[in-house]
């Protein structure tokens, strides 16, 4: 829970007002600080008053609610209250509490709404000490809200007001709110900041634009170079320094443990590909790199005797493999003689061995975007539709888990798997009624004219799909065949298909599918240059090009992000972090299918959750 602050309240109350005295406070400043009576005492001692005076009572009771921590209290003493009645000062006093209350209930929104008060636009006449206590709780109630860089953007203008001990900290808040803020909300106030705030933009911009951790760490020297007397570069955040540290202790030998031979030949040839193309894209900007060692995955029945060739070869850590039950078998392992990045996820969630990390393009990814852009959209009642298969089986257990942690109702799941039932397993989900409507323009306007008309279930948000192309063609004509146009349809990739020479995909306009963003903006700066050598990168082995440039990207930072929870990285496969078990996490953007073709859906990226 959130320590609550004391709010400051100077002058003495006479013993006697609780006690029911005729004396009775006038002002805030005849308020006590703190008090030993019973609140209900004082509530008593409101309600033989009236007016101003019963408010001020009610008022002085919600802060002895807060200072003992009984927030739901606080909130019902604060009902009591017209705020709109009350003075200037009083006001203010009453939506820092409320504020105080409500984010200690885990309310942000709330709390916002009351900061937000007009009362909290006039500080000019708080004392100074009183006027950093509000801003300090902006801030916070900002970040809890999600509001990071508005957030960012408090702490920095009350930097040089804190006292030097609290310095420190909000240098590492500032660079945690920044680094929890999306990419294209800190590029676009960067274009507009000046000052510390312009300088702190360039510096989280640095750690966005920068996967590679040479590169980032380059740039951060620079940006040091140019804003000396910043206070990042003054005294740099703890999450600064530490990234610099793991640069000097970055390995110096990889092994790339791949398949080469058999079934997924193609698969580990289009990761070596991304992977070297990442490797050689630093060494172009005049960044030393580690030594890569090849080594094929099938050639080893044990692989233990892997790990025993490389670290004989000299090799510091190792990136793969990509077989899922190797990977299942490391992770059964009581300890991984290297520190080992594997291209793919085990079956396991048994806690695996330190030094096991796990990257891949898992459903799950797809499933848990769907429902945080779903949540972002504002729906809160959502059904599935999925297929028998494993892939989206494994869809619709993530999508449901992670809807329902969220708050989201799941209000029906059906599995479809016969075209020919896949109509009627609609309507039984959408549940068409004829229903009560109005009609206000019958009759000329004269009043409101009830008719029937057919219409879906009202408790219904939007659809989850986790189908293939072929399911997905007869999902939208028989939504608007069942009244249902309109409903927003959420589908993970295998949806669609994606096409080297650009062929529509019918009869799936307004679906919404998520996608890696080397496919779907197609802006990551290794894009065209692995294209142009590798002409498949633009099309469904594109996702392995780039999860083999996002695994070189981010084995160095692995132990960043564990380190670190709040780390993210806009990587080539989703913005990327990194589970308490090792697993990096993909978050995902979206697009539309528009006269057939996929087009990114252009607003704020997801929040993390």
């Amino acid at each position: 829970m959130l320590r609550m602050n004391r709010l400051p309240l100077a002058g003495l109350l006479l013993a006697s007002l609780i006690a029911g005295c005729s004396s009775t406070p006038r002002q805030l400043s005849e308020l006590p600080a703190t008090t030993d009576s019973p609140i209900e005492d004082i509530l008593r001692q409101a309600e033989r008053r009236s007016g101003a005076e019963a408010h001020l009572l009610r008022l002085h009771a919600a802060q002895t609610a807060l200072n003992r921590n009984q927030f739901d209290q606080v909130r019902s003493i604060l009902a009591m209250i017209p705020q709109s009645d009350l003075p200037l000062d009083q006001q203010q006093r009453f939506s820092e509490l409320q504020a105080r209350s409500e984010l200690a209930l885990d309310q942000p929104a709330a709390a916002l709404r009351a900061l937000r008060h007009p009362s909290l636009q006039q500080l000019d006449s708080l004392t100074p000490e009183a006027q950093l206590d509000i801003q300090l709780l902006r801030a916070q109630t900002m970040a809890a809200a999600g509001e990071h860089l508005n957030a960012a953007q408090e702490r920095v203008f009350i930097h040089n007001l804190l006292p030097a001990h609290a310095q420190q900290d909000n240098l590492a808040q500032i660079w945690t709110s920044l680094n929890q803020a999306p990419t294209e909300q800190l590029r676009e106030a960067s274009t507009a900041a000046s000052g510390d705030l312009a300088g702190w933009l360039e510096l989280a911009l640095i750690v966005r634009d920068h996967g590679n951790l040479d590169l980032q760490v380059h740039a951060m020297q620079q940006w040091q170079d140019r804003h000396a007397s910043h206070p990042a570069a003054v005294t740099p955040p703890e999450a600064i320094s530490r990234l610099l540290e793991l640069h000097a202790e970055r390995p110096q030998h990889i092994a790339l443990l791949l398949p080469f031979a058999g079934g997924l030949a193609a698969a580990a040839d289009a990761l070596r590909d991304g992977f070297l193309s990442a490797q050689y894209h630093a060494y172009s900007e005049g960044l030393t790199q580690p030594r890569i060692s090849l080594y094929d995955s099938g050639a080893y029945g044990n692989l233990l005797q892997f790990y025993q060739r490389a670290q004989a070869d000299g090799v510091q850590w190792v990136v793969g493999p990509l077989d899922r039950q190797q990977v299942g078998a490391l992770a059964a392992l009581p300890e991984l003689p290297l520190p080992t990045l594997a291209l793919n996820y085990a079956d396991s969630t048994a806690t695996p061995p330190p030094g096991l990390f796990q990257f891949g393009l898992a459903p799950e990814d797809e499933a848990r975007s769907a429902a945080l852009q779903a949540w972002q959209d504002g729906h809160r009642q959502m059904a599935i539709l999925a297929n028998r298969d494993d892939w989206s089986q494994r869809s619709a257990r993530a999508f449901a888990d992670h809807w329902q942690e969220l708050g989201g109702l799941l209000v029906g799941h059906e599995t479809i798997d016969e075209p020919a039932r896949i109509s009627g397993q609609i309507a039984e989900l959408l549940q068409v009624r004829e229903r009560q409507q109005t009609n206000q323009d019958a009759q000329g306007g004269l009043g409101d004219v009830g008719v029937t008309q057919p219409a879906p279930r009202p408790d219904l948000d939007a659809l989850f799909l986790a189908a293939d192309p072929l399911q997905a063609r007869q999902i939208k004509p028989t939504l608007v065949f069942q009244y249902a146009g309109d409903l927003p349809v959420y589908a993970a990739s295998r949806a669609y298909r994606l096409s080297l020479n650009g062929e529509p995909n019918p009869d799936i306009d307004g679906i919404m599918i998520a996608e890696i963003p080397w496919l779907l903006t197609r802006a990551d700066p290794l894009y065209q240059p692995v294209v142009d050598n590798w002409p498949t990168a633009a099309g469904p082995m594109g996702r392995l090009y780039a999860m083999g440039v996002d695994a070189q990207r981010i084995f160095s930072r692995l132990l960043q992000m564990q380190e670190q929870p709040d780390t993210r990285i806009d990587g080539a496969t989703g913005t990327l972090s990194l589970d308490g078990n090792g697993r990096v996490l993909r978050v995902l953007p979206w697009g539309e299918m528009v006269d057939g073709q996929l087009q990114p859906i252009m607003e704020s990226p997801l929040l993390l959750q």
